[in-house]
C-alpha cells in the first residue's frame, strides 16, 4: 500500500506541475492578448482618424508626398497609398496591419495602414504587460505559420527543445496572427522532480516491507490474492451522477465513464476511443485477459464512433461483470447524449442561428459586464449600432432567401474586421450592434467608417442577379454615455440621424446634446 500510495502521489504531483503550468501560460497569453488589442485598436483609431482628415484626403487626391509626409509628422507606424502607389511611410514583412479606406467625392482614393511590427520590441512589451517571466516566453505566428496552430488549449512543441505552449488567435483577418505562450517541458519535470524526491526515497525504503509482505502471504496461503477492487453498482451510477452534475463536456466525461466502467467489472485497465483515437487510458496492460469492446454510441447517432475497450485479468470477465458493463454503458450513453444536447442548448442561448454572431441577450449581458470595467479600470468603451439600408426592398424584389444571404454576408464583413476582444451581435431584423471594449468614440467611427466603405461594394449573387446594398451606422461611447441605456439610446439617436442625412453613411451622437 506504501508503494501504491507513494507511486499515485508521485503521478499526481506531476499531473498537478503540468495543470499549473497550463493554466499560468494561459493566464499569460491572455493577458498578453488583451495588451495586444488595444495596440491594435490604437492602431485602428490612429489610422481611422488620419484616413477622415480633409488634409490627407486632398493630400491624397494630389498624391502629393511631401504633404502627407508632414501630415504624418515623422511617424513609422503609418504607411499611406493612393491606389497601388506608396507615399509615405513602409509596411515591414513581419508586421500587422490595420487598413483604413481614404475617401472623398464617394470614392474610394487612397489608403492608411497602421503598422504594428512584429519584432523583440514587441514581444518585450507584451510580456512585461503580461507579467510573464523566465522561463516562460511569448511567441507570435503570422500568416500560414498561424494556420493551423492549436488553440484554446495546451500542447506540447519541440522547436529545438521540447515546449509546453499555450496559444490564442489574435486576428483572423487579412492575414491571421497566432500568440502563443511558452514554457520549456524541462523546467515543469525540474519542479515535480523536487517535490517527488522524497516518494522515491519513500518508495525505495518501502519495498523490503512490501516483499515480507508478499512472502509471507505465500506462506499462509500458497499465493497472494490478487482481486481487483469493485464498487458496488449503485456506486457506480452514482459516480457518473455526479460527474455529469459537474460538468456537460464530453471530453470531461469519458475518463469518467472509463474509471467507472473499470471499478464496476474489475478490469485491471481500459481505453476510452473517440473517433478512432484514444482519448483516456487506465490501468496497467501488462497481465491481462481477453478484452470487452462496448459501444457508447454509434457514428450515427453521436456523429463519430464512441466506445470503452477493458482488459479483465487473465482469467477474464464472468457473466455479471459483462451484464453489469453493458448496463452502465447504456447509461453512460445517455449521460453523452444529454452533454451533447446541452451544450447545443447552451449555444443557441447566446447565438443568433442565421448569422452566428452573438444575440441580443448575449450582447446585453456583455454591455454590462464591459461597462463594469471600463468603469473599475478607466478604460474606454464604444458601441455600434449598424442597419442595412432598405433592406425591405431586398426581400420584396428578390425574396427573403436573398435577404437571409445579404445578412450573413454583412455579419462575416463585421467578422472580418473586429479584433478577438470585440463583440458582433444580431440584435434583430436588419440591426447589429459592435461592442469595442479599451476603444474610443474617434477609434469607433474609423472603423464604422471603414465598414460602411466594404458594405457599399458587396454583391450577393442571388440567381442570375447580383443584391448590393449600403448600410448605416451610429456610434456612442463611453464615459460620454454612462449606462447600457444611454450607450444604446445614443447609439440609436446617431443612427436615426445617419438614416435622416441620407443613409449610407457613419454619425456619432454626444448623447448630453440630445
Amino acid at each position: 500500500m506504501v508503494l501504491v500510495a507513494a507511486w499515485v502521489v508521485a503521478l499526481s504531483t506531476g499531473a498537478s506541475e503540468l495543470d499549473r503550468a497550463d493554466s499560468r501560460l494561459a493566464s499569460e497569453v491572455r493577458a498578453a492578448a488583451a495588451g495586444f488589442s488595444g495596440l491594435v485598436g490604437m492602431a485602428d483609431a490612429s489610422a481611422g482618424s488620419l484616413a477622415a482628415s480633409p488634409a490627407l484626403q486632398r493630400a491624397v487626391l494630389r498624391r502629393d508626398r511631401g504633404a502627407v509626409r508632414r501630415l504624418l509628422g515623422g511617424r513609422g507606424d503609418i504607411a499611406v497609398y493612393a491606389g497601388t502607389r506608396l507615399l509615405a511611410g513602409h509596411v515591414p514583412a513581419a508586421s500587422v496591419t490595420r487598413t483604413v479606406r481614404v475617401v472623398a467625392r464617394s470614392r474610394t482614393i487612397g489608403r492608411v495602414v497602421a503598422v504594428i511590427p512584429v519584432d523583440s520590441a514587441l514581444l518585450g512589451r507584451l510580456s512585461s504587460a503580461a507579467g510573464v517571466a523566465a522561463p516562460d516566453r511569448l511567441w507570435v505566428r503570422i500568416g500560414r505559420e498561424a494556420q493551423d496552430a492549436p488553440v484554446g488549449k495546451a500542447f506540447d512543441l519541440v522547436q529545438g527543445r521540447k515546449y509546453r505552449v499555450f496559444a490564442t488567435r489574435l486576428l483572423a483577418m487579412p492575414q491571421p496572427v497566432v500568440l502563443e505562450a511558452a514554457t520549456p517541458r524541462s523546467a515543469i519535470g525540474e519542479g515535480a522532480g523536487r517535490r517527488t524526491l522524497w516518494l522515491i526515497l519513500a518508495t525505495l525504503a518501502s519495498i523490503g516491507t512490501l516483499a515480507l509482505l508478499i512472502r509471507g502471504l505465500y506462506l499462509l496461503t500458497g499465493r497472494p490474492r490478487i482481486r481487483p477492487r469493485r464498487r458496488d453498482a449503485r456506486q457506480v451510477v452514482a459516480l457518473l451522477g455526479d460527474a455529469l452534475a459537474s460538468t456537460h463536456e464530453p471530453d470531461r466525461l469519458l475518463p469518467v465513464i472509463l474509471h467507472a466502467a473499470m471499478e464496476a467489472t474489475g478490469a485491471v485497465a481500459g481505453v476510452a476511443i473517440r473517433g478512432g483515437e484514444e482519448v483516456a487510458r487506465e490501468g496497467s496492460f501488462e497481465r491481462t485477459g481477453p478484452p470487452l469492446r462496448l459501444e457508447l454510441a454509434s457514428a450515427e447517432i453521436a456523429g463519430e464512433e464512441l466506445g470503452l475497450i477493458l482488459h479483465p485479468v487473465p482469467t477474464g470477465f464472468d457473466d455479471r461483470s459483462i451484464a453489469l458493463a453493458h448496463s452502465l454503458v447504456a447509461q453512460a450513453a445517455v449521460a453523452l447524449d444529454n452533454a451533447r444536447l446541452h451544450g447545443i442548448v447552451k449555444r443557441q442561448a447566446v447565438t443568433d442561428e442565421l448569422t452566428g454572431l452573438a444575440n441580443r441577450r448575449s450582447f446585453r449581458e456583455s454591455l454590462d459586464t464591459e461597462l463594469q470595467r471600463a468603469e473599475r479600470f478607466g478604460n474606454g468603451l464604444a458601441l455600434i449600432v449598424a442597419d442595412l439600408d432598405d433592406f425591405k426592398d431586398v426581400n420584396d424584389l428578390f425574396g427573403h432567401q436573398a435577404g437571409d444571404e445579404l445578412l450573413r454576408a454583412f455579419s462575416e464583413v463585421l467578422q472580418g474586421r473586429i479584433r478577438g476582444i470585440d463583440l458582433a451581435a444580431r440584435l434583430g431584423g436588419e440591426e447589429f450592434a459592435i461592442l469595442l471594449p479599451e476603444t474610443d468614440a474617434p477609434g469607433a467611427e474609423g472603423l464604422a467608417e471603414n465598414l460602411r466603405v466594404e458594405v457599399a461594394g458587396l454583391a450577393v449573387q442571388v440567381g442570375a442577379a447580383q443584391v448590393h446594398t449600403t448600410a448605416s451606422f451610429g456610434v456612442a461611447a463611453f464615459p460620454e454615455a454612462r449606462t447600457a441605456d444611454e450607450l444604446m439610446t445614443a447609439a440609436d439617436l446617431a443612427l436615426y440621424s445617419a438614416k435622416r442625412q441620407g443613409k449610407n453613411r457613419v454619425v456619432a451622437v454626444n448623447p448630453e446634446s440630445q
